[in-house]
This record gives structure tokens, C-alpha cells and sequence, in this order.
């Protein structure tokens, strides 16, 4: 098995999901160094034992599973409408319900 078949090439979707998630990652950094919030994202938010704060962290969390598995439900039943548009193919599309499938039970269904 080479190194080459772990990399995916040509997909628009994948290309996109990347770069959606580098510019993300790199705002909230941008952001958290700006306006020098390190210090405190650490003392109040990420070593919290307060429940209200466990409890808000607990509900983004939720809702930030719950819009992936969504995004994954979405693009299977675009596939599943528009069979001949060949939006996902075979693997990938086998890769988005195995995910989507995971997410939901695991990090939603598990939570309540």
C-alpha cells in the first residue's frame, strides 16, 4: 500500500473542506492572539468546573456535531436525489455515511 492512496486528489470537496478549516483555524488563532485572550481561555473556559460553563461548552460541542453530521446527511441525500450528477462517487460515498454514521451515534445519541 503506498503513501499516495491516504491522499485524496481532484475532489473540489475535499479542496474546499481544507481550506474552510485552515482559514477557521487560523481566524480563531488571529483572534485569540490579538486580543490576547490566551490566559483566559485557559483559566475560565478550558479548566472550568463551573456547570454553567461545562454546560455551554457541552451544548456547542453538540451543535457543532450535530451541523457535521447534518453537512454529511446533506451531500448523501444530494448523491441519493441526483443519482446521474455523480456528486460523490462509491468510496467517498461510502466514507460520508460511515462518518456521518459515526458522528451521530457517538457524538450526539451518546450525549443525551
Amino acid at each position: 500500500m503506498s503513501l499516495d492512496e491516504f491522499f485524496v486528489t481532484g475532489e473540489p470537496l475535499i479542496y474546499a473542506g481544507m481550506v474552510a478549516i485552515v482559514l477557521v483555524t487560523s481566524a480563531i488563532i488571529f483572534l485569540l492572539t490579538y486580543f490576547k485572550r490566551w490566559g483566559w481561555l485557559w483559566r475560565e473556559w478550558l479548566t472550568t468546573v463551573d456547570h454553567k460553563k461545562i454546560g455551554i461548552m457541552y451544548i456547542l460541542s453538540a451543535l457543532a456535531m450535530l451541523f457535521r453530521g447534518g453537512v454529511d446527511a446533506l451531500m448523501m441525500r444530494v448523491q441519493l436525489a441526483f443519482p446521474d450528477l455523480n456528486f460523490l462517487n462509491t468510496q467517498h460515498y461510502n466514507e460520508i455515511f460511515t462518518t456521518h454514521g459515526t458522528v451521530m451515534i457517538i457524538f450526539m445519541l451518546c450525549r443525551f
